[in-house]
């Protein structure tokens, strides 16, 4: 939903450039599940790159799973691993740490909310109901005050196209004419003779252009922005007194405790979309994927 901070994902290089290896010989590249750069089952576009450069150099990629991002630095530095090869934020504490490629890709933060509930769409529906309501109250009292206008400047018994003098029966008539008139159908059954009557009658035609016409957009912009409202969480600023899911160990983690906001981890990937998708997190904050 919003871009919060810059992450790059890189590869981490220790030790010996691998120019420096022995030619046909394993090395070992510690790699975390980050999709689409790293899958579970050996594939990603990290795992690609990574065998193409060790071809090139004539090297047996040999690739290690971690389950966090902590357990991949400590293989690396510590020299269990020779590389790391996935997705990874440079900063300034991990420099201390390790030796870090250039970036080949640029990447943010994004905050995810729950799909829209059963409950969002009892909302929307009583949204439209709402604006529909109102119109139909407008609509209504136009309609009144037009139709004993009309009724009462024009009621004739003399000629067949005008309104009868009896209140019930030309009353009748009177909002007969003003629906057909305002709806543009105008079957010209019965019509004003006097100049007030037409004066009222082009008055009522103007007014129900104007009020289909912002019907139609009330209606629609209703629907529209049901269509793109995230709720009440739409940005990191919204995030403060909500239970936020992070991957622990990650700048995501650090970036939620910078600006102060309560968290809970998790371990992995799947642990943070089935917090969100259970309801026990109100947003998760997490690296988007390309």
């Amino acid at each position: 939903m919003k871009k919060t901070a810059l992450l790059i994902c890189i590869f981490i290089l220790v030790g010996s450039p691998l120019s420096a290896q022995p030619l046909n010989e394993p090395i070992r590249i510690a790699v975390k599940e980050f999709p689409p750069f790293v899958f579970k089952d050996g594939r990603g576009f990290c795992i690609e790159l990574a065998k193409a450069i060790c071809d090139r150099n004539g090297l047996i990629p040999e690739f290690v799973f971690y389950d966090s991002v902590q357990e991949v630095l400590n293989a690396v530095e510590s020299g269990d691993c020779d590389i790391n090869f996935s997705g990874l934020t440079i900063t300034a504490e991990r420099e201390k740490r390790v030796d870090f490629s250039h970036p080949f890709f640029d990447s943010g933060l994004v905050v995810a909310v729950k799909k829209a509930s059963e409950t969002r769409i009892h909302d929307l529906f009583l949204k439209i109901l709402k604006v529909i309501g109102y119109s139909m109250v407008v609509f209504a009292i136009g309609l009144k005050v037009v139709a004993h206008a009309i009724w009462f400047l024009e009621k004739s018994d003399n000629d067949p196209k005008s309104f009868p003098t009896q209140y019930r029966k030309g009353i009748v008539d009177a909002y007969w004419w003003a629906v057909v008139t305002m709806t543009t159908v105008g079957y010209g059954d019965k019509c004003p003779r006097k100049i007030v009557g037409r004066i009222i009658a082009a008055v009522w035609m103007i007014i129900g252009i104007i009020w289909f016409a912002a019907f139609t957009a009330t209606l629609t912009s209703s629907l529209t922005v049901s269509q793109i409202d995230h709720g009440e969480i739409k940005g990191l600023k919204d995030l403060s007194g909500k239970r936020v899911a992070v991957i622990k160990g990650t700048t995501s983690e650090d970036f939620m405790r910078y600006h102060d906001v309560t968290i809970m981890g998790t371990q992995t990937l799947d642990d943070l979309i089935r917090s969100l998708k259970s309801g026990a997190a109100d947003a998760v904050v997490m690296m988007p994927r390309p």
